[in-house]
């Protein structure tokens, strides 16, 4: 093997090169929906959020996002413990304040008059219809809905329930919190919990906006009219003059360029053309959440759990390695890059994680959720290099260099 050409750099792309900004927007709204749209818990408001609408103004994002997410803190939680994709974000939160209801209604006596998932009473439904009838069925027969009765604390996910688990480890131990009788709406793991599909899908509404239907998964519900959608207003977290030149300098060094990135494909390309740098990175080294997803339907056979994305090491030796490969050696017996030939660059404990597990050196950026707070974690877990954003890495791997 030749190592010159394959020294790669793999760019994580959210809070790395474009700003997460509208993704935690649509995870917000995502979450703003569920608790108090009329169709699903109906909440009411309260402590300034607005009432629900599908038209919300851009001061109204602002605020849900704010209150729901305690000032981002919630975001740079999840994140700090591994959770890497907005979608899950999006629904931990959610299920977070689910399960709160739940436990609040078992406190109360409620339990065995809650309604179950497609209006049956008692827990014990299939629960795969829960978002498609509507949150709205969990009722009391005091004829008063769960909103008028209880309300969410917005800084509880903040609280000590996690205990330091990061990962799936963080996932079991939300889970372990429901009722037992609510036990089964959550599944064994967060991808075979029914919820799971009806979540996303309210998320991609939001983000893709009514229009681009094209962009929901198979079977999903039409944007609601109104849902503007957040995905033209994406933004480079940088100049994007100064992302250019750094990107130009590191292919002036001899590197080759690839992108890891939790995003479905068509949600990176837009902003990648928008910005005008699609053609610095390798064809075969942009790896998307399609990519994540077809290995995994392909391997579920077999292995009929495995979860690819970050932090498992796939989607940055995907990207490393190309169509050299097969994706089931990727998954199960990977074959490590040769020391110094493959850098990743992110902002989160997922990618730090994940880049460990592939057997590349990492070099965490300052420009994702929690900022420079990140700085002694990154350090502590052992990143390479921790930099304000990615225009340091140019210089950081010539030193890198010249000291061998």
């Amino acid at each position: 093997m030749n190592l010159a050409a394959k020294r790669k750099i793999i760019f994580d792309m959210d809070g790395v090169i474009t700003s997460e900004e509208r993704y935690w927007d649509a995870a917000a709204l995502t979450v703003w929906e569920l608790l108090f749209g009329a169709k699903h818990l109906g909440v009411q408001p309260f402590g300034g959020i607005p009432d629900f609408k599908t038209d919300p103004s851009p001061g109204e994002i602002a605020t849900v996002r704010r209150i729901i997410f305690c000032e981002d803190r919630v975001i740079a939680f999840f994140k700090q413990q591994a959770i890497n994709s907005n979608w899950d974000i999006a629904y931990l939160t959610f299920i977070f304040h689910f399960i709160a209801m739940l436990r609040h209604l078992a406190t109360r006596g409620a339990m065995g008059s809650a309604l179950s998932p497609g209006g049956k009473e008692g827990g014990g439904g299939k629960g795969a219809d829960l978002l498609a009838g509507g949150l709205s069925s969990f009722q009391t027969r005091e004829k008063a809905t769960i909103g008028d009765t209880w309300k969410p604390t917005f800084a509880a996910v903040l609280d000590g329930w996690s205990q330091g688990a990061r990962g799936s480890e963080l996932i079991k131990k939300l889970f372990a919190l429901s009722p037992a009788p609510f036990a089964q709406i959550f599944g064994s793991s967060m991808g075979t919990s029914p919820l799971w599909p009806g979540i996303r899908n309210i998320f991609q509404q939001w983000y893709l906006g009514e229009g681009r239907d094209e962009g929901l998964p198979g079977g999903a519900k039409k944007v609601a009219a109104g849902k503007r959608g957040l995905l033209s207003r994406e933004e480079p977290i940088l100049e994007i003059s100064r992302i250019k030149h750094a990107l130009d300098e590191l292919l002036r060094l001899g590197w080759k360029l690839g992108i890891a990135t939790g995003r479905p494909l068509n949600e990176l390309l837009y902003p990648l053309e928008q910005m005008g740098i699609s053609d610095y990175f390798e064809g075969d080294s942009v790896i998307t959440h399609d990519h994540v997803l077809e290995a995994q339907e392909a391997l579920g056979g077999e292995l009929p759990r495995i979860s690819l994305g970050k932090p498992h090491p796939f989607p940055f030796l995907k990207a490393y390695w190309g169509k050299e490969k097969d994706d089931r050696q990727l998954a199960i017996s990977p074959p490590l890059p040769p020391k110094g030939a493959c850098w990743v660059v992110g902002d989160t404990m997922a990618d730090l994680l994940a880049a460990r597990e592939a057997g590349a050196g990492f070099a965490a950026v300052l420009t994702g959720p929690g900022g420079e707070a990140n700085r002694e974690l990154f350090a502590r877990e052992g990143a390479a290099a921790v930099l304000p954003d990615m225009t340091r890495l140019p210089d950081f791997l010539r030193d890198v260099n010249d000291t061998k």
